[in-house]
């Protein structure tokens, strides 16, 4: 049965991979070398990623090493930066690692920021950051964009964190910093990029040792894909633990690697925006009347192509293992807060797909 949610896999170039239900979602490598190439593929992003409003798109390895170097740029101006409830780990270690102090601030159910609370935590905590991120394919909205304004006159500047809408054209004069994983969304071993019209201190060097262990569990996925091998897949998730036990190390920042520059370069992104709305929208329609779960904003406020599609369920462990006897497999992204779990909606999946889904998760047990 086809698996929904597993990591990208990569395929050799001689080798076929899977029928896709449309254009996109699966990179092809053409040789061994590949992962760890000194080439220089593309000299800029993609077009769709390159930077807006003058600013200046770099891509970088890791999303948290986009943060580290805008958390060092900000050090002379203070230590202090609020942090929204519903956020990674990998967004509060570059914090940590540099001797930060920070308090979250609170988010309301449908995901927007609960801006009284945190208008009375700014005034008393007195950041000179704030990181916001816009969930789902959800933009800011006006009286969250309001409140960020009126931080930034008062001092604070702003990190917009765009992994969850990555392709969002949301640019304001009054944002210095905007950030995002690439690798989330796209088939390439490492990938994020920092826009901002500020001179930063750019790394050079590439990530070899993760990004050589990522690709070759890539391609393992790959091959497990073609061949249904279970040790194949058991050791691509081994190795998929080992890079994500490497990046608990201290940050570095480090140069995108070249070969994944290469595959984001063959990408159709217009085409796999479409396809992520369309899946997420069905989901939606699929699941908006079941009573066992809560659907977390309206569809109307769907702005750009997500990330995931997300909903609460009172009891996660069960929600996932019932998903995973039919080969679908649910994250929970924030391990800490909540009963938020995600939906894979990427351009590796139809519409079929996520019926597969909707009958899933409406199944009695």
């Amino acid at each position: 049965m086809k698996e929904i949610g597993s990591i990208f896999p990569l395929y050799e170039k001689t080798a076929s991979p899977p029928a896709l239900p449309r254009r996109g979602g699966a990179g092809v490598l053409n040789g061994e070398n590949d992962s760890l190439s000194e080439e220089k593929f593309v000299s800029e992003p993609a077009p769709s990623l390159r930077g807006r409003a003058g600013g200046e798109a770099v891509l970088l390895s890791f999303c948290r090493e986009a943060i580290y170097l805008i958390a060092s740029k900000e050090l002379s101006h203070g230590k202090k930066v609020m942090l929204p409830k519903y956020t990674c780990d990998t967004v509060i270690a570059p914090f940590q690692q540099l001797g930060y102090d920070y308090q979250f601030y609170p988010v309301c159910n449908d995901l927007t920021i609960d801006i009284p609370k945190a208008k009375e935590i700014f005034s008393e905590f007195h950041p000179n950051l704030i990181v916001v991120h816009p969930y789902f394919g959800m933009d800011l909205t006006k009286d969250e964009l309001d409140m960020l304004g009126e931080m930034h006159e008062d001092g604070c500047e702003i990190i917009l964190d765009l992994t969850q809408c990555l392709f969002s054209t949301m640019r304001l004069p009054f944002i210095k910093y905007y950030v995002g994983s690439i690798r989330k969304w796209f088939a390439i071993p490492d990938g994020a990029f920092l826009e901002t019209n500020e001179e930063m201190q750019m790394p050079s060097i590439g990530n070899d040792e993760i990004v050589a262990l990522q690709t070759k569990a890539m391609r393992l996925r790959g091959d497990y894909f073609l061949s249904g091998d279970a040790k194949v897949k058991d050791e691509s998730i081994r190795l998929s633990h080992e890079v994500e036990s490497l990046m608990t190390r201290p940050i570095t920042p480090h140069a995108m690697a070249s070969v994944s520059k290469k595959l984001l370069a063959l990408e159709d992104a217009d085409t796999q925006q479409k396809i992520r709305i369309e899946n997420y929208k069905r989901l939606y329609e699929g699941l908006k009347d079941v009573k066992d779960i809560e659907l977390i904003a309206d569809i109307s406020r769907l702005t750009t192509a997500p990330l995931f599609f997300p909903f609460r369920v009172s009891n996660i462990s069960e929600m996932q293992k019932k998903l995973a006897q039919k080969s679908i497999y649910a994250r929970l992204i924030w391990e800490k807060e909540d009963q938020i779990l995600t939906i894979t909606v990427d351009q590796r999946y139809d519409l079929s797909d996520m019926d597969r889904v909707i009958a899933a998760i409406k199944e009695k047990d």
